[in-house]
Protein backbone atom coordinates (compact mmCIF):
# COMPACT_ATOMS: atom_id res chain seq x y z
CA UNK A 1 0.00 0.00 0.00
CA UNK A 2 1.23 3.66 -0.24
CA UNK A 3 -0.30 6.50 1.21
CA UNK A 4 -0.01 9.62 -0.35
CA UNK A 5 -0.98 13.17 1.10
CA UNK A 6 -2.03 16.01 -1.51
CA UNK A 7 -4.27 18.89 -1.33
CA UNK A 8 -7.52 18.77 -1.25
CA UNK A 9 -7.67 20.75 -4.91
CA UNK A 10 -6.22 17.62 -6.49
CA UNK A 11 -9.37 15.55 -5.20
CA UNK A 12 -12.47 15.87 -7.31
CA UNK A 13 -15.57 17.54 -5.08
CA UNK A 14 -17.51 14.41 -6.18
CA UNK A 15 -15.26 11.91 -4.87
CA UNK A 16 -15.35 14.23 -1.40
CA UNK A 17 -18.97 13.94 -1.33
CA UNK A 18 -19.04 10.05 -2.24
CA UNK A 19 -16.97 9.60 0.70
CA UNK A 20 -18.97 12.23 3.25
CA UNK A 21 -21.79 10.35 2.41
CA UNK A 22 -20.68 6.84 2.85
CA UNK A 23 -19.33 7.91 6.24
CA UNK A 24 -21.72 9.72 7.74
CA UNK A 25 -24.27 10.85 5.45
CA UNK A 26 -27.41 8.55 7.12
CA UNK A 27 -26.85 11.79 9.88
CA UNK A 28 -25.96 14.97 7.96
CA UNK A 29 -26.58 14.07 3.98
CA UNK A 30 -24.09 16.64 1.85
CA UNK A 31 -25.04 17.56 -1.30
CA UNK A 32 -22.62 19.10 -4.50
CA UNK A 33 -24.42 22.40 -4.07
CA UNK A 34 -23.97 22.76 -0.23
CA UNK A 35 -20.12 21.54 -0.74
CA UNK A 36 -19.59 23.78 -3.21
CA UNK A 37 -21.25 26.63 -1.00
CA UNK A 38 -19.54 26.02 2.22
CA UNK A 39 -16.08 24.82 1.28
CA UNK A 40 -15.15 25.04 -2.85
CA UNK A 41 -16.21 28.57 -3.18
CA UNK A 42 -15.73 29.60 -0.02
CA UNK A 43 -13.08 32.46 0.25
CA UNK A 44 -11.79 31.46 3.78
CA UNK A 45 -11.13 28.17 2.78
CA UNK A 46 -6.72 28.20 3.28
CA UNK A 47 -5.99 25.35 0.57
CA UNK A 48 -2.43 25.24 1.94
CA UNK A 49 -3.54 23.64 4.82
CA UNK A 50 -6.39 21.70 3.38
CA UNK A 51 -5.48 18.18 2.46
CA UNK A 52 -6.57 14.76 1.17
CA UNK A 53 -4.69 11.53 1.89
CA UNK A 54 -5.17 8.67 -0.45
CA UNK A 55 -3.85 5.04 -0.38
CA UNK A 56 -3.29 3.40 -3.95
CA UNK A 57 -4.90 6.13 -5.73
CA UNK A 58 -7.80 5.62 -3.22
CA UNK A 59 -9.27 8.72 -1.34
CA UNK A 60 -9.36 7.14 2.60
CA UNK A 61 -9.78 11.27 4.01
CA UNK A 62 -9.41 15.11 4.55
CA UNK A 63 -9.42 17.64 6.22
CA UNK A 64 -10.45 21.16 5.56
CA UNK A 65 -8.95 24.58 7.14
CA UNK A 66 -10.25 27.80 7.12
CA UNK A 67 -8.72 31.50 8.66
CA UNK A 68 -11.13 34.64 7.91
CA UNK A 69 -9.20 36.59 5.21
CA UNK A 70 -12.49 38.33 3.26
CA UNK A 71 -12.02 42.38 3.58
CA UNK A 72 -15.64 42.98 4.97
CA UNK A 73 -16.26 45.33 7.74
CA UNK A 74 -17.21 42.91 10.03
CA UNK A 75 -15.44 42.22 13.18
CA UNK A 76 -14.36 38.98 12.53
CA UNK A 77 -11.17 37.07 14.52
CA UNK A 78 -8.39 37.78 13.27
CA UNK A 79 -5.95 34.78 14.48
CA UNK A 80 -8.53 32.27 14.87
CA UNK A 81 -8.62 29.33 12.46
CA UNK A 82 -10.85 26.58 12.08
CA UNK A 83 -11.19 23.10 11.36
CA UNK A 84 -14.12 22.66 9.07
CA UNK A 85 -14.53 19.25 9.01
CA UNK A 86 -12.06 16.02 9.18
CA UNK A 87 -13.07 12.73 8.11
CA UNK A 88 -10.96 9.26 7.50
CA UNK A 89 -13.23 6.17 6.49
CA UNK A 90 -13.46 3.60 8.39
CA UNK A 91 -11.68 0.53 6.89
CA UNK A 92 -8.53 3.20 7.19
CA UNK A 93 -9.13 4.98 10.78
CA UNK A 94 -6.72 3.31 13.70
CA UNK A 95 -3.56 3.72 10.58
CA UNK A 96 -2.26 7.15 11.71
CA UNK A 97 -4.54 8.66 8.41
CA UNK A 98 -5.88 10.98 10.77
CA UNK A 99 -2.87 12.42 12.67
CA UNK A 100 -1.11 12.88 9.51
CA UNK A 101 -4.00 15.26 8.11
CA UNK A 102 -3.84 16.91 11.37
CA UNK A 103 -0.10 17.40 12.03
CA UNK A 104 -0.49 18.93 8.13
CA UNK A 105 -3.32 21.27 8.62
CA UNK A 106 -2.30 22.59 12.21
CA UNK A 107 1.03 23.44 10.79
CA UNK A 108 -0.51 25.50 7.96
CA UNK A 109 -2.69 27.31 10.49
CA UNK A 110 0.36 28.12 12.94
CA UNK A 111 2.94 29.16 10.31
CA UNK A 112 -0.41 31.88 9.14
CA UNK A 113 -0.61 33.41 12.86
CA UNK A 114 -3.29 31.26 14.21
CA UNK A 115 -3.08 30.57 17.99
CA UNK A 116 -6.36 29.35 18.58
CA UNK A 117 -8.29 26.40 16.67
CA UNK A 118 -11.69 25.76 17.02
CA UNK A 119 -13.45 22.34 15.50
CA UNK A 120 -16.25 23.54 13.36
CA UNK A 121 -18.03 27.36 14.17
CA UNK A 122 -16.42 28.53 10.90
CA UNK A 123 -17.94 31.11 8.75
CA UNK A 124 -20.04 28.99 6.66
CA UNK A 125 -19.72 25.90 8.47
CA UNK A 126 -20.96 22.42 8.69
CA UNK A 127 -21.18 21.98 12.07
CA UNK A 128 -20.66 23.97 15.72
CA UNK A 129 -18.65 21.19 16.76
CA UNK A 130 -17.98 17.20 17.13
CA UNK A 131 -21.14 15.26 16.69
CA UNK A 132 -21.99 14.48 20.24
CA UNK A 133 -22.22 10.81 19.71
CA UNK A 134 -18.65 10.33 18.46
CA UNK A 135 -17.15 9.79 21.48
CA UNK A 136 -14.19 8.41 19.81
CA UNK A 137 -13.50 11.44 17.85
CA UNK A 138 -14.20 13.59 20.37
CA UNK A 139 -11.68 11.42 23.00
CA UNK A 140 -8.83 11.38 19.77
CA UNK A 141 -8.99 15.12 19.54
CA UNK A 142 -8.78 15.24 23.46
CA UNK A 143 -5.54 13.47 23.24
CA UNK A 144 -4.29 15.87 20.43
CA UNK A 145 -4.82 19.03 22.87
CA UNK A 146 -8.01 20.05 22.16
CA UNK A 147 -10.79 20.90 25.46
CA UNK A 148 -14.07 20.62 25.36
CA UNK A 149 -16.37 23.67 25.90
CA UNK A 150 -19.91 23.77 25.56
CA UNK A 151 -22.41 21.49 24.47
CA UNK A 152 -25.00 22.82 21.38
CA UNK A 153 -28.02 21.36 20.32
CA UNK A 154 -30.01 21.19 16.63
CA UNK A 155 -33.88 21.63 17.90
CA UNK A 156 -37.05 20.47 15.54
CA UNK A 157 -40.70 20.83 15.26
CA UNK A 158 -42.48 19.17 13.01
CA UNK A 159 -45.61 22.00 12.23
CA UNK A 160 -47.53 19.99 9.52
CA UNK A 161 -50.79 20.62 11.08
CA UNK A 162 -49.57 22.84 13.75
CA UNK A 163 -51.91 26.42 14.25
CA UNK A 164 -49.98 29.52 14.51
CA UNK A 165 -49.05 30.53 17.62
CA UNK A 166 -50.23 33.44 19.56
CA UNK A 167 -48.57 36.37 21.03
CA UNK A 168 -48.49 37.68 23.86
CA UNK A 169 -47.34 41.30 22.75
CA UNK A 170 -49.11 43.41 19.89
CA UNK A 171 -47.83 41.96 16.58
CA UNK A 172 -47.99 45.04 15.28
CA UNK A 173 -43.93 45.00 16.94
CA UNK A 174 -42.63 41.74 14.17
CA UNK A 175 -43.42 41.77 10.58
CA UNK A 176 -41.02 40.69 7.25
CA UNK A 177 -38.16 43.13 6.36
CA UNK A 178 -38.02 44.92 2.99
CA UNK A 179 -34.56 45.33 1.14
CA UNK A 180 -35.03 48.83 2.12
CA UNK A 181 -34.85 47.74 5.55
CA UNK A 182 -31.29 46.00 4.93
CA UNK A 183 -29.36 48.97 6.14
CA UNK A 184 -31.18 49.08 8.94
CA UNK A 185 -30.47 46.19 9.89
CA UNK A 186 -26.69 46.27 9.09
CA UNK A 187 -26.51 49.37 11.32
CA UNK A 188 -28.49 47.27 14.07
CA UNK A 189 -26.34 44.04 13.89
CA UNK A 190 -23.03 46.35 14.03
CA UNK A 191 -24.25 48.48 17.21
CA UNK A 192 -25.63 45.20 18.79
CA UNK A 193 -24.34 42.04 17.75
CA UNK A 194 -21.17 42.35 16.15
CA UNK A 195 -18.94 39.69 14.87
CA UNK A 196 -20.29 36.57 12.88
CA UNK A 197 -24.46 37.97 12.88
CA UNK A 198 -23.40 41.00 11.23
CA UNK A 199 -21.15 39.33 9.17
CA UNK A 200 -23.49 37.26 8.09
CA UNK A 201 -25.95 39.77 7.00
CA UNK A 202 -23.19 41.48 5.01
CA UNK A 203 -23.06 38.56 3.04
CA UNK A 204 -26.79 38.82 2.81
CA UNK A 205 -26.64 42.14 1.28
CA UNK A 206 -23.80 41.22 -1.11
CA UNK A 207 -26.64 38.39 -2.80
CA UNK A 208 -29.30 41.32 -3.13
CA UNK A 209 -31.12 39.15 -0.44
CA UNK A 210 -34.72 40.72 -0.54
CA UNK A 211 -35.34 40.97 3.18
CA UNK A 212 -37.84 38.17 3.25
CA UNK A 213 -35.08 36.33 5.43
CA UNK A 214 -35.63 38.13 8.24
CA UNK A 215 -38.15 39.15 10.57
CA UNK A 216 -37.94 42.56 12.27
CA UNK A 217 -39.25 43.40 15.55
CA UNK A 218 -39.64 47.25 16.11
CA UNK A 219 -40.20 49.77 18.50
CA UNK A 220 -41.63 53.28 18.13
CA UNK A 221 -40.97 52.72 14.37
CA UNK A 222 -37.52 51.66 15.05
CA UNK A 223 -36.13 48.23 14.26
CA UNK A 224 -34.80 47.05 17.91
CA UNK A 225 -34.53 42.83 17.23
CA UNK A 226 -33.98 40.23 14.15
CA UNK A 227 -35.07 37.03 13.59
CA UNK A 228 -33.30 34.89 10.64
CA UNK A 229 -35.60 32.60 8.82
CA UNK A 230 -34.76 29.99 5.91
CA UNK A 231 -36.61 27.87 3.94
CA UNK A 232 -36.17 26.17 0.44
CA UNK A 233 -36.28 28.93 -1.78
CA UNK A 234 -33.79 31.20 0.26
CA UNK A 235 -30.61 32.63 -1.70
CA UNK A 236 -28.28 30.60 0.31
CA UNK A 237 -28.09 26.69 1.71
CA UNK A 238 -28.41 28.44 5.84
CA UNK A 239 -27.21 26.38 8.31
CA UNK A 240 -30.68 25.43 10.25
CA UNK A 241 -31.43 23.65 6.52
CA UNK A 242 -28.33 22.15 5.59
CA UNK A 243 -29.76 18.38 6.34
CA UNK A 244 -33.56 18.93 5.00
CA UNK A 245 -32.88 15.96 3.10
CA UNK A 246 -33.69 14.49 6.51
CA UNK A 247 -37.05 15.44 6.21
CA UNK A 248 -40.36 14.02 4.94
CA UNK A 249 -41.82 17.45 3.83
CA UNK A 250 -40.27 20.76 3.79
CA UNK A 251 -37.76 22.01 5.79
CA UNK A 252 -37.55 25.67 7.23
CA UNK A 253 -35.16 27.20 9.91
CA UNK A 254 -35.27 30.07 12.76
CA UNK A 255 -31.88 31.16 14.04
CA UNK A 256 -29.98 33.33 14.82
CA UNK A 257 -32.26 36.26 16.60
CA UNK A 258 -31.48 38.81 18.77
CA UNK A 259 -33.35 41.74 20.23
CA UNK A 260 -31.09 44.82 21.72
CA UNK A 261 -30.29 44.15 25.11
CA UNK A 262 -31.92 47.62 26.96
CA UNK A 263 -35.36 46.32 26.38
CA UNK A 264 -35.12 42.51 26.80
CA UNK A 265 -38.51 41.07 28.82
CA UNK A 266 -41.64 41.46 28.53
CA UNK A 267 -41.63 38.65 26.02
CA UNK A 268 -40.37 40.33 23.27
CA UNK A 269 -37.86 37.84 22.41
CA UNK A 270 -40.26 34.13 22.50
CA UNK A 271 -42.64 36.25 20.74
CA UNK A 272 -40.08 36.86 18.00
CA UNK A 273 -39.61 33.34 17.60
CA UNK A 274 -43.33 32.82 17.68
CA UNK A 275 -43.55 35.54 14.54
CA UNK A 276 -41.01 33.72 12.90
CA UNK A 277 -41.98 30.13 13.01
CA UNK A 278 -46.06 31.93 12.24
CA UNK A 279 -44.17 33.11 8.83
CA UNK A 280 -42.68 29.68 8.20
CA UNK A 281 -45.71 27.80 8.72
CA UNK A 282 -47.49 29.87 6.43
CA UNK A 283 -45.06 29.29 3.93
CA UNK A 284 -46.19 25.80 4.07
CA UNK A 285 -42.86 24.36 5.84
CA UNK A 286 -43.33 20.72 7.46
CA UNK A 287 -40.17 20.91 10.11
CA UNK A 288 -38.92 24.07 11.46
CA UNK A 289 -35.22 23.35 12.91
CA UNK A 290 -33.35 25.98 15.55
CA UNK A 291 -29.56 25.47 15.34
CA UNK A 292 -26.52 25.53 17.69
CA UNK A 293 -28.25 26.90 20.70
CA UNK A 294 -28.33 25.98 24.14
CA UNK A 295 -31.36 27.76 25.20
CA UNK A 296 -33.24 24.56 25.48
CA UNK A 297 -35.33 24.92 27.62
CA UNK A 298 -36.43 28.67 25.84
CA UNK A 299 -37.62 26.53 22.49
CA UNK A 300 -38.90 23.49 24.26
CA UNK A 301 -41.67 26.06 25.44
CA UNK A 302 -42.24 26.00 22.06
CA UNK A 303 -43.02 22.32 21.55
CA UNK A 304 -39.44 22.33 20.07
CA UNK A 305 -37.07 19.31 21.03
CA UNK A 306 -33.59 18.49 20.64
CA UNK A 307 -32.30 16.95 17.86
CA UNK A 308 -28.48 16.44 16.36
CA UNK A 309 -25.71 17.69 19.35
CA UNK A 310 -22.12 18.85 18.95
CA UNK A 311 -19.12 18.89 21.48
CA UNK A 312 -17.54 22.53 21.07
CA UNK A 313 -13.87 22.30 21.34
CA UNK A 314 -10.61 24.14 20.66
CA UNK A 315 -6.69 24.26 21.01
CA UNK A 316 -4.32 26.81 21.54
CA UNK A 317 -1.13 26.80 19.63
CA UNK A 318 1.90 29.02 18.98
CA UNK A 319 2.01 30.67 22.79
CA UNK A 320 4.60 29.91 25.07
Amino acid sequence: MTMTVVPILEIRASDIVGLWNKEIGERFPMSAALWNQNTANEPNVMWEGSYAVCIDGQLCGFIVVKRHVEKLDARMPATVGWIQCMLVGKPFQNEGLGSELLRHAEQALLEAGVDEIRLGRDPWHYFPGIPLEDEVTIGWFEKRGYAKGGVETDLIKNVRDSELYKLTNSDKHYRLLTKDDIPSLLRFLERVFPGRWHYEAIHYELIAGTGREFIGFFMDGELQGFCRINDQQSPVIAQNVYWSALCHGEMGGIGPLGIDRTIRGNHFGIDLVKAAANELIGRGVTDIVIDWTQLISFYEKLGFTPWKQYQSMTKTIGVE
